[in-house]
Order: structure tokens, then sequence, then C-alpha cells
């Protein structure tokens, strides 16, 4: 199952200085879903204030989070490819494109 988050430019939200109107995001929740679809409906279903409130939810932008499963899965991955990825990597001579770069760099994101 995958995790979203949903948020919106909509609405004003009101700062620890109460006398002005701060004009931003405003994060609508998280939703999990097999999609961005089902995960939307699951999240409208789940927090009825955002339609109670005027909030359009065709509005709404969201991304798709990296859940823990996902990223221990990843992880899991490098970790297996990395020392092989890594010895052809300097029998070639160290070449800028090798997909031993985008291991390191998952290797450091998900570190």
């Amino acid at each position: 199952m995958n995790e979203y988050i949903f948020y919106t430019n909509e609405g004003f939200t009101i700062p620890p200085h109460e006398e002005k109107e701060v004009e931003n995001c405003q994060v609508l929740g998280r939703a999990f879903g097999d999609n961005e679809k089902n995960a939307c409906d699951n999240l409208v279903k789940d927090n009825p204030w955002i339609k109670d409130c005027g909030f359009d939810i065709e509005k709404a932008v969201s991304m798709q989070l990296l859940t823990k499963e996902t990223k221990q899965d990843i992880n899991i991955l490098v970790q297996y490819l990395i020392e092989d990825e890594y010895r052809k990597f300097q029998e070639l001579g160290s070449p800028k494109e090798h997909i031993y770069h985008s291991l390191k760099r998952l290797q450091e994101v998900i570190g």
C-alpha cells in the first residue's frame, strides 16, 4: 500500500502574531491507498472536515511518500548490488555513467 500527502494553497493560515494572514500551503492530511486516487478517496472519507471547510480536493496537490517498508526494501536491494557494481565500476575505469553512482546516491538517501 502506498502513502500520499495532500496539500493545498487554498485559504490562509493564522500565524503566532494573529494580526496578519499568511498565504501559504496547508497540509490536508496523509492517506494510504493502492494509488493516488484511492488514497485521495480515503483521505476525504476519513476527513469530512476537508469538504465542510470548503476545500476543493481537486485543487489539492499530492506527493507519494516513501514508506518505512519501501525504504527497507530499497536498502536491501542497494546493499545486495553495491559491492558487485563497485568492482565493475573500478574495472571499467570509473565511468561517469554507471549504475554505481545511482546506488551510492540511494545508499546516502536511505542511510
